[in-house]
């Protein structure tokens, strides 16, 4: 089986490749990033059953022809912008280009290909967007994404349940959790960093950490291996019954949480609270928000993220104390 996964060489998706990689399956990475010596020295051994291909998803053409040359099964579509503001304000065609319109294209490869037999889209929470006043969120809530990403994303999905009622093709779309774990660094369309790599940025120079807030932002961090194994179980499963699935932890955690793990599994780390004029480090201050349902995971996949905080938080530091935050 040859499975083609856009946007392979990223942070998430290259754990999703490693993992299909492992289990012997042929997959294609058609990314922008050139394979480099960590994508490498991570892939390990599972690298021969890798062909990267160099290429834009918003080049429909090209993606076609790479299916049709290569024999391409199964699409995984991952390839993203992952933007903050400004860089909204600096590309906005791109960011709805390359999160939008490439779904729409890898839709239109596989209902007109049909050796392509199932489909899955990485979606985001960000479909959601904020302000709900509810206690839970499951992926019939409503949308209230009101940035780019979200709203792509959520766009996404609506469109991908719409092919699929039109066209009977099996794809289904997957919401990862607030992504934390080794291999995070800057790639054409991710060039932020997760709240947890900033402060590592700042602990990894042997510097104390000044917070402002030890309460939130909460998130339901979900560590990257258990999302990679979530999208792998969507990729090896038909005909799921539902369109949309979170890949959640299910669990909020205030950032106090995430620094008490990090100075569990990292020898004379320091953080303290500081008033936000005084921190080194300031965080969004805000309600917890509702929690991150995972009835329909576990319903429909017999699974739930299950590595624990401590675990994920040391191999996270481990690969940390190894490469540095990227």
């Amino acid at each position: 089986m040859t499975t083609l996964l856009t946007g392979g060489n990223g942070w998430l998706p290259c754990h999703v490749l490693r993992r299909l990689a492992r289990r012997g399956e042929q997959v294609i990475s058609y990314d922008l990033l050139t394979p480099d010596e960590m994508l490498m020295e991570f892939l390990g051994e599972a690298a021969e059953n890798v062909i990267f291909k160099h290429g834009d998803v918003t080049d429909a053409a090209h993606l076609r022809s790479v299916v049709e040359e290569l024999g391409v099964d199964r699409i995984i579509h991952a390839a993203a912008i992952t933007p903050r503001v400004d860089r909204e304000q600096e590309e906005p065609e791109r960011i709805i280009q390359v999160n939008l319109m490439s779904t729409v294209a890898c839709l239109e490869i596989m209902r007109s290909t049909p050796r392509v037999t199932r489909m899955v889209v990485i979606s985001s929470g960000a479909a959601w967007g904020s302000g709900h006043e509810t206690d839970v969120l499951d992926e019939d809530s409503v949308s209230l994404a009101n940035g780019l990403y979200g709203i792509t994303k959520h766009t996404a999905e609506r469109f991908s349940k719409r092919y699929r009622e039109l066209f009977g093709i099996d794809v289904v779309c997957v919401r990862p959790g607030s992504v934390y774990g080794p291999m995070e660094r800057h790639t054409p369309g991710y060039r932020g960093a997760t709240e947890l790599r900033e402060m590592l940025r700042i602990i990894s120079l042997a510097e104390p950490l000044a917070i402002n807030s030890l309460e939130s932002p909460y998130h339901d961090w979900t560590f990257v291996e258990d999302v990679a194994e979530g999208i792998e179980r969507a990729w090896e499963t038909p005909n799921l019954p539902h369109d949309v699935y979170s890949i959640s932890s299910g669990v909020k955690y205030p950032i106090g949480d995430m620094l008490a793990a990090f100075k569990r599994h990292w020898p004379g780390m320091e953080y303290f609270l500081a008033p936000e004029a005084e921190s080194n480090y300031v965080v969004q201050v805000g309600p917890k928000g509702p929690d991150i349902s995972t009835a329909r995971l576990e319903q429909d996949f017999g699974w739930k993220p299950s590595t624990s905080l401590d675990d994920g938080v040391s191999q996270y530091l481990d690969w940390i104390r190894t490469y540095g935050p990227q």
